[in-house]
């Protein structure tokens, strides 16, 4: 208790809004006589600060996370004990030691500051706009709640840098129901019971506004590994177990410090790669409404090991993601279309260069939107690709009129009532297709504009050749 902080992995999101109704601020306690060492580090690193400043028999430094948290470092000679880390690249005397305080901000001071009190805080004191609330003495437990006065300031929006909830904790399961009742008491809006293997929690928000978890001490994290083991691998709620590839596909790339870090470029496109072990790497293009993780999963499954390389389409005119835009009427931009198409070609090469996989073993993996762009990037950059796997599918657009796809492995892979194949449409693509030379492979499975465990089995076993 009082040493852990959740960040959601929240890649690209909006930026959240410090107002009244949310933590705007948290406090890290370390020893008063490493606040020197502290100083010099943020220096080293680059970090801007405020401090130190002196308040009583405390020590602050102040800055913010790449986000735009606020976090305070906060010197004294009292607080937690803490454990240190053997792994952690800061000495063990100047280590963080716990969570040493929280900052509310509400406009309603006083009935914030009474659910705190029901929480078991006691008020301690008052300077200017803000309230200091702490366990009593009698109370095992260690930090405060600041409750800051911001009336007639903007109200809080969630979002990346911003606090989403605070949680306190209670000793077990019995102690977690006394409270429920307590706030429910209360007239507070409160949630059920929830279950998170580690913990137990309720939430509900006090009257300012901000959201408060009330969770248990147990089991705690040594449930399913040993506290040595902590932090060393991903570990997921067994319902989960199952699908732990396409879960680790989609997340974000992260390494404990000392370990090896994956390197990372914008090129232009906001992306995901994925390194495999095959050699070949698949351009991942998802379809309208998805995003550069939506078909991580799939591409996983049937990839034989190849490298994923997924970027994110750039147009968002009908407030969805897409390659390019779509009018109206139902046609399609063609100029946004041609531009898009010849940009993701480049991207593909420089991609190549950076992440340094073999340029002429891409294959084209696209669904939908993510096809549309794919035929379009094949047909006008043939020497970019080795072959192209293209899901629910059509070409109500124009392609080059002369262009040479010898050698070119297709796949044009339909759903047998997919309602894009009206007017023939992708009879127009294959009979392009076919015109240009490449080998072209047309499947039809049951099922409609989705795909289905169908799609797997004819994909996983074209990409065998095509790779």
């Amino acid at each position: 208790p009082g040493s852990l902080l959740t960040f959601f992995a929240w890649p690209d999101g909006a930026g959240g809004r410090r107002g009244h109704g949310q933590a705007v601020e948290v406090g890290l306690a370390v020893p008063l006589d490493a606040i020197g060492y502290w100083t010099a580090r943020l220096i080293e690193h680059g970090v801007k600060f405020s401090g130190p400043t002196v308040a009583g028999s405390e020590t602050r430094l102040g800055f913010s996370d790449p986000d735009g948290l606020p976090v305070v470092l906060i010197g004294s000679k009292g607080g937690p004990a803490g454990i240190p880390w053997s792994g952690s690249p800061v000495p063990a005397a100047a280590q963080v030691r716990g969570i040493a305080s929280v900052t509310l901000w509400t406009e309603h001071v006083t009935a914030t500051g009474a659910v705190l009190e029901l929480l078991g805080f006691e008020r301690a004191s008052s300077a200017s706009a803000t309230t200091t609330y702490r366990l009593p003495p009698a109370v095992e437990g260690w930090g405060e709640v600041l409750v800051r006065d911001v009336h007639g300031f903007w109200s809080s929006a969630d979002g990346a840098g911003s606090i989403q909830h605070v949680a306190f904790g209670v000793p077990d399961v019995t102690a977690l129901g006394r409270a429920y009742d307590a706030v429910l008491e209360r007239g507070l809006e409160i949630s059920n019971v929830r279950e998170h293997g580690y913990f137990q929690s309720i939430y509900f928000r006090e009257p300012g506004g901000g959201l408060i978890e009330l969770a248990t001490e147990g089991p705690g994290m040594t449930l399913d590994e040993s506290l040595d083991e902590l932090g060393t691998r991903l570990a997921l709620p067994p319902e989960l177990e199952a699908t732990r590839a396409d879960v680790e596909v989609v997340m974000p790339h992260f390494a404990p410090p000392g370990a090896a870090r994956r390197p990372e470029r914008d090129l232009g496109w906001t992306h995901r790669y994925v390194p495999g072990t095959s050699g070949a790497t698949l351009l991942v293009l998802h379809g309208s409404g998805g995003s550069e993780t939506q078909l991580l999963p799939l591409a996983r499954r049937v990839g034989g090991g190849a490298n994923l390389l997924a970027p994110r389409g750039r147009s968002t005119g009908e407030e969805a993601l897409r390659f390019f835009a779509r009018r109206p009427d139902g046609s399609f931009d063609q100029a946004e279309l041609d531009y898009e198409a010849d940009a993701l070609a480049r991207f593909v090469t420089e991609s190549a260069d950076w992440y340094d996989f073999d340029p002429q073993r891409v294959v084209i993996l696209g669904y939908s939107n993510g096809a549309h762009i794919g035929a379009a990037a094949l047909a006008r950059n043939p020497t970019t690709f080795a072959a192209a796997a293209l899901l629910r599918t059509v070409a109500p657009f124009a392609l080059p009129a002369a262009v040479d796809l010898a050698g070119k492995r297709v796949l044009m892979l339909q759903g047998v009532g997919d309602h894009l194949l009206r007017d023939h449409a992708d009879t127009l693509l294959a009979d392009y297709l076919t015109a240009a030379g490449a080998g072209l492979q047309v499947t039809t499975v049951p099922g409609g504009h989705y795909l289905g465990p169908e799609d797997e089995v004819v994909l996983r076993a074209w990409l065998d050749g095509a790779s």
